[in-house]
């Protein structure tokens, strides 16, 4: 199936390419440089994707086919013959992502784990691909399990949770409301293994097809903050006050289509508010700096950082012990009513 697959991506490439350039010819064209930007970079990602996909070692690939095993898997009621038509392809893609080294110990864990049950699952299957996918697994050594299970797990029910200690609603809402954007830090270096726990509690925000289609990348040298913080609009006054920034950057080499070009920020802005409560749960305060889409402002910053054409800045994080006696805007959210909208009469319901 793969083999087919390359003949197909290949017999359409030229067609592709051809349409790309006139993509970005029409665009430029109509003075919308900035989407002329975002082609280049959704093609970058894509032609990266499939040069991966190609040589096997496609890591997108393999976590995006593992969390749709696990799906397979969670079915009511669960079939006994699923994912036969990937599943040859996605053991061979284990296997040469496993010889390159491509994989963390976290994903090994999880890739192991869901194969395991996967092939526990369906056992009795008669498909010939999932039998000849399962002998090919038997070869391979992904690496330990995890000793906690990383594979698929009971839904965390009232009955589960009871026996461990979750927030409640209202602690849940003071954390929020105790989150501010500060601007005005004291010069008190931030140590690293807070960043690095917020970062960790971030991960453990959805993201489509678990790809995690993200980079944080902590900048924690003066110099360095403010020669990125100068970059954006907005920041004028205070940017050469930041002590530590985090710039969110999304990989649309995680993608095949150009249908999912906006995954990258949705997925990191979710992990991103993950962040920014973990910040303030520890005492550090944060700021979310909105990034322009400019092509000054990226071609700057990716020289500093050295990002890839298919790599996208989605917005910088300061974040820093905020300065004694400093006020910070109010930013008065909207009433309930202006935002909630429901769809359908409930029984009972008198609105």
């Amino acid at each position: 199936m793969f083999d087919r697959s390359v003949t197909v991506f290949r017999s359409l490439r030229r067609t592709v390419a051809q349409r790309f350039f006139l993509a970005v010819a029409l665009a430029d064209f109509f003075g919308r440089r900035a989407f002329a930007r975002e082609i280049v970079a959704v093609y970058a990602g894509m032609r990266k994707h499939h040069s991966a996909r190609r040589s096997g070692r496609e890591v997108y690939y393999v976590r995006r086919h593992i969390h749709m095993l696990e799906k397979g898997i969670s079915m009511i009621p669960r079939r006994e013959t699923f994912a036969a038509g990937y599943i040859e392809d996605l053991v061979a893609a284990v296997e040469a992502c496993t010889a390159a080294d491509l994989l963390d110990t976290v994903t090994c864990a999880w890739v192991a784990d869901t194969l395991d049950a996967y092939f526990a699952a369906t056992e009795e299957s008669p498909s010939p691909e999932i039998r000849r996918a399962r002998e090919t697994y038997k070869q391979l050594n992904v690496g330990p399990r995890s000793r906690n299970y990383a594979g698929p797990v009971p839904v965390l029910d009232a009955e589960r949770a009871g026996s461990e200690r979750l927030p409640t609603y209202d602690e849940l809402l003071s954390l929020a409301h105790a989150r501010q954007s500060v601007r005005w830090f004291d010069s008190k270096t931030v140590d690293r293994s807070l960043v690095d726990r917020a970062i960790t509690l971030g991960m453990q925000a959805p993201s489509a097809c678990n790809r995690l289609p993200y980079r944080f990348v902590v900048v924690d040298d003066r110099d360095t903050v403010r020669r990125i913080a100068e970059i954006p609009g907005g920041t004028a006054g205070y940017a050469q006050n930041l002590v530590g920034l985090v710039v969110v950057v999304g990989d649309l080499s995680a993608y095949a289509h150009t249908r999912d070009r906006h995954l990258i920020y949705v997925d990191s802005a979710l992990a991103s508010m993950g962040f920014l409560m973990a910040m303030q749960a520890q005492g550090v305060s944060t700021c979310c700096i909105n990034w322009p889409d400019s092509a000054d402002a990226d071609a700057r910053i990716a020289q500093i950082l050295g990002l890839q054409r298919y790599e996208r800045t989605v917005m910088l994080i300061a974040y820093g012990h905020v300065l004694p006696n400093t006020v910070v805007p109010g930013s008065g959210k909207r009433d309930l009513d202006s935002i909630r909208q429901y769809v359908g009469n409930v029984e009972g319901d008198p609105r």
